[in-house]
């Protein structure tokens, strides 16, 4: 239809547009490695168990303010996060957010808008994120010098955060009113 063809004498080779030995040579395969870990950690901590005994190692906070709750909140997923991927921390952490904000009485939204933005804080280590890894993998930081930026960013990102889920936030998600997808939620009986 439109005149294109491929004409290719006989005895002329095809070149591949990919071969393996560039894949090799240009691939960021740490990069690979280091996101595919980050989805192994996260489907290991589901199966095992982890997230669950995460649950119950955040139940002391149930008799704090929220305000409070959700500073401390931040600052753990932040701290998990410098070591594990995003997605992983995120998957362990919402259902023990969810779970805690209920036994708070207290909208889930309010620690879990919170909890996953602060997923996001992942300044201070290569391993942390792939862009800090590429960042990283350049040669021209080190990690003293990521380390020491990325905790002065990291403490006014959790400060902010608090500060917003507690002004705007509030009133843009409806953070004051305990919904009432919640409230059925907490009359439901544990699981066996």
């Amino acid at each position: 239809m439109w005149g294109f063809s491929l004409c290719l004498a006989p005895n002329t080779e095809m070149q591949p547009l990919l071969t393996w030995r560039k894949a090799q040579e240009t691939v960021p395969w740490n990069i690979i490695l280091l996101l595919g870990g980050g989805f192994a950690m996260a489907k290991g901590c589901e199966e095992s168990g982890l997230s669950v005994w995460i649950g119950g190692c955040l139940h002391p906070l149930e008799g704090v303010p929220p305000l409070v709750a959700v500073i401390l909140v931040t600052i753990v997923i932040v701290l998990f996060t410098e070591f594990a991927s995003n997605t992983a921390a995120i998957i362990i952490f919402l259902p023990v957010l969810a779970e805690l904000a209920v036994h708070l009485k207290v909208n889930p939204l309010y620690l879990m808008v919170a909890g996953t933005i602060g997923c996001s804080y992942t300044f201070m280590l290569p391993v942390s994120t792939p862009p800090n890894s590429i960042a990283f993998s350049s040669g021209h930081l080190m990690i003293k010098d990521m380390a020491r930026t990325g905790l002065l960013m990291n403490v006014m990102g959790v400060l902010l955060l608090s500060l917003a889920m507690n002004t705007w936030a509030k009133s843009i998600f409806q953070l004051g009113t305990f919904p009432a997808w919640a409230s059925i939620h907490a009359e439901m009986p544990p699981h066996p």
